[in-house]
């Protein structure tokens, strides 16, 4: 209770701050700069999002709808996309892997806004299993570990992220169980070499280091919310252990790696040391839009999932 108490308190502390309105400001001259945003899926139609970036006094979303959007595969023009409300342009054109796309937009007033990706490839995942026991996290809990093996193509520069969906349930001889669940973001006590080279615990990564056609990932769980549940005594002898690990892995172009990099140098070291003190450091997000800002990206999802048993009589 008295740990509450302080915790409560120390609180307080922190979002109890001297306040002063500010009369005199005014924001600076700002002209709207075109922003193109894009993710072209795998299988999927092509879609982007236009709009401008505005001062800080703008309330609401500028979108562009007076653009003439054109799309390239491979260097050939294969359509002009259509205005489809909101700051989107749509077009008929799949995505296929293995394929350069490019957009050219021009807008009034405002220089010609150029970029382009390669779409990627979905990966292509071999084999999905548990470890158990693999690392404790600061509180001295045990977690397993997610093995992910995978097929890397040493003559392409490939780029990944991975997320994950898990259950387990341990019963005991008592007829109590307790439960854990949740979704795996990143990896605790980082000691796979793919992970450790990119210098986070995020599942982002290249084949930079790969240097095999196969590679078996070691993701080390670390659960973003996660839930116990005990009916007894969970001290007992462990008769059994299941459950189910749900795996999303997506193929990146560059663009798309670059971009979620960028984001990620900023939330891991600012967004909670530097917020209460009041400053906050300027985030450079990769852009590869000429002439612009945004990002114009690819991915190739793939999913896989596998039941987990484990009897103590094995």
């Amino acid at each position: 209770m008295r740990r509450s108490l302080f915790i409560l308190v120390i609180l307080a502390l922190l979002f109890d701050s001297c306040r002063k309105q500010i009369t005199d400001f005014e924001c600076p001259a700002f002209d709207p700069v075109p922003v193109l945003n894009a993710v072209l899926v795998e299988g999927g139609l092509v879609k982007m999002h236009l709009s401008f970036a505005q001062s800080l006094d703008s309330i609401h979303p500028a979108y562009c709808d007076k653009a003439e959007v054109m799309l390239y595969e491979d260097g050939k023009l294969t359509e002009c996309l259509q205005y489809d409300g909101d700051g989107f342009y749509r077009g008929e054109t799949r995505v296929k892997s293995n394929h350069e796309y490019a957009c050219k937009v021009v807008i009034p007033d405002h220089d010609t806004l150029f970029a382009r990706t390669f779409a990627p490839a979905r990966p292509i995942v071999k084999d999905l299993e548990v470890l158990e026991n693999a690392t404790v996290n600061e509180e001295g809990q045990s977690f397993p570990a997610i093995l992910v093996t995978f097929k890397n193509d040493l003559s392409k520069e490939l780029y990944f992220t991975v997320n994950l969906d898990a259950f387990f349930r341990t019963d005991y001889e008592s007829g109590s169980y307790s439960t854990m669940n949740g979704t795996i973001y990143s990896s605790i006590n980082t000691d796979d070499p793919v992970l450790l080279n990119e210098g986070s615990e995020i599942l982002l990564f290249s084949n930079e280091i790969i240097s095999d056609s196969i590679y078996k990932l070691k993701i080390n769980a670390s659960f973003s919310s996660y839930s116990s549940f005990d009916t007894g005594d969970s001290n007992g002898s462990i008769v059994s252990k299941s459950g189910y690990v749900v795996l999303r892995m997506l193929g990146l172009s560059e663009s798309c790696y670059q971009y979620i990099k960028s984001q990620a140098a900023f939330v891991e070291p600012d967004a909670y040391t530097n917020l209460f003190l009041g400053t906050v450091t300027p985030l450079n997000t990769y852009s590869n839009v000429k002439n612009g800002m945004g990002v114009f990206a690819a991915i190739a999802p793939v999913t896989l999932d596998t039941l987990y048993f484990h009897s103590k009589n094995e």
